[in-house]
């Protein structure tokens, strides 16, 4: 078998050699070799992140069942053998991270200094905000930490982490599976996930940073108007009705909420047990407010104390904007801040729209916009807007548009069976969902697509939804029919990536 090697494989080779010396120069330097142990060379710092999301698949790629012979063998100390294995999961997958840096472990229990670096380097590299603290923690690295080779990676591990620090903030940030999502088997209340994490897309190096880490459970995302913290939503099962026509809910569905500086847990995991639907939202000085909805019952509206995980049920209106949640569909709802319009009907929609710059937008094709659909630029300049249409009619297709604020006057950008989920980067840069597995970049300047962005088995700016195209409410939402597959089922469980914290389940 071929064996396929890293971005870094030739890193332990030039350190190795460098190390090594010359030995011409041997008997001028050493006194000097002597007293400061061999020199490495400084590493080339690697590029943050990864090029896809199906390299987070690695959990179940060509590698997994290698990877997780050599856990096994771990457990049962047989460090050899869990060498071996580890070595055949980074041969067959040279992007599973867990297997690098597994072999790094091992490799430095062996005194395999100059070998365990690139394969540390590789998985700090891919999703530093996993291993970067944990290899400046490891005890089984502690004594490659203390060695030139370990000085050199942790020199390279500070510049990924100011890199990510750089580029998070600036990035489009999504969530995308990675794979495709299945139901469960069997009908009733069946262990099932998203498969989705939260991802921030540099444009820059055309790479994705991996900023979630919940085994692949996240289904949707909201940030804090501060920029300060970022409650995600995710499930741990999901409620199969025995009857097509019925709708699948959320069996076990939970919120957390993170910085957004070290990405840690704020507070803990609040599980919110069975839900039909779930809306979360920020009100005034990032207070956070849920609504939930169960299977049988009314909708309540809760405040969150994201300290304690506590639930405060009153009756303040659900905050705008916020996510909201089923399982067949999830998007943002939004005020529509930045234009007066006669808003009517549910979903609101209006016949035009007036924008604060002085613009009169008359909607085309359908005559009507979604409210929801409506997102002003930075600095106001123009308006992005969805023609209202029936989710139910097989002959027409919502339209995105977007328009100048001043004139009124609007170019279309694309017309697909889509949800169009919509964010302005910038001024003149705007990403939307296109319906087709991908997520565009418009710039409105040129009127032109700048980049587009694939991942086939679900990618979005906001929430994951099972179809890609508003669900017609006469029929549920086609994914898999049933047998096809499971959230979980198909695949053998997967262990936890970070320790259980404490998770809170709120007093009824």
């Amino acid at each position: 078998m071929e064996r396929r090697s890293s971005p870094f494989a030739r890193i332990a080779l030039a350190i190795v050699l460098a190390s090594c010396g010359n030995k011409g120069d041997a008997s001028v330097k050493a006194k000097d070799d002597a007293a400061s142990g061999p020199q490495v060379a400084p590493l080339p710092t690697p590029i943050s992140g990864v090029d896809s999301i199906k390299r987070m698949n690695f959990v179940y790629g060509e590698g997994w069942p290698a990877y997780d012979k050599a856990e096994d063998a771990l457990k049962a100390k047989k460090p050899d053998e869990a060498r071996k294995y580890a070595e055949t999961a980074v041969a067959k997958d040279p992007y599973h991270l867990d297997a690098h840096y597994l072999l790094a472990r091992l490799l430095a229990q062996s005194g395999e200094h100059a070998a365990v670096v690139d394969h540390v380097v590789t998985a700090l590299a891919g999703d530093y905000l996993r291993y970067g603290k944990k290899f400046l923690e490891d005890k089984d690295l502690a004594e490659f930490r203390a060695t030139a080779h370990g000085e050199a990676v942790k020199a390279v591990a500070i510049k990924l982490r100011d890199d990510y620090a750089k580029r998070i903030p600036t990035g489009i940030w999504l969530v995308a599976r990675r794979s495709s999502f299945k139901w469960p088997k069997d009908p009733g209340v069946q262990a099932a996930t998203s498969r989705g994490e939260v991802y921030a897309y540099d444009r820059e190096t055309k790479r994705y940073l991996r900023l979630t880490h919940t085994d692949h459970k996240v289904v949707g995302f909201l940030r804090a108007p501060s920029g300060n913290a970022v409650a995600i939503v995710g499930f741990d099962k999901i409620d199969r009705p025995k009857l097509p026509e019925e709708p699948a809910t959320f069996g076990a569905v939970w919120l957390q909420v993170l910085d957004t500086k070290e990405w840690q847990a704020v507070g803990p995991k609040i599980a919110l047990g069975a839900q039909r639907a779930v809306e979360v939202g920020y009100g005034d000085n990032d207070q956070l407010l849920i609504t939930t909805t169960p299977t049988a019952g009314a909708a309540s509206t809760s405040t969150v104390d994201t300290s304690t995980g506590k639930l405060t049920k009153g009756s303040a209106a659900p905050a705008v904007p916020r996510l909201a949640l089923t399982l067949d569909a999830g998007q943002l709802v939004r005020a529509a801040d930045g234009v007066l319009a006669a808003w009517s009907g549910e979903p609101p929609t209006a016949t035009s729209l007036k924008t604060a710059a002085g613009g009169t937008i008359a909607i085309p094709e359908s005559g009507a916009v979604t409210q929801a659909s409506v997102a002003v630029a930075p600095g106001g300049a123009r308006v992005a807007f969805v023609t209202a249409v029936d989710p139910c009619a097989k002959d027409t297709a919502p339209s995105l548009y977007v328009a100048d604020a001043k004139t009124g006057t609007f170019k279309h950008v694309l017309t697909a069976r889509s949800r169009f989920g919509t964010h302005w980067i910038d001024p003149n840069l705007i990403a939307y969902e296109d319906g087709e597995g991908g997520i565009r970049v418009w710039d409105a300047s040129i009127g032109r697509e700048a980049v587009k962005l694939e991942n086939k088995p679900g990618i979005a700016l906001d929430a994951l939804s099972l179809a890609a195209a508003p669900v017609c409410k006469q029929a549920p939402a086609v994914v898999d029919p049933i047998g096809t597959g499971s959230g979980s089922a198909d695949e053998p469980p997967l262990p936890p990536e970070e320790p259980a914290g404490p998770v809170t389940t709120p007093a009824p």
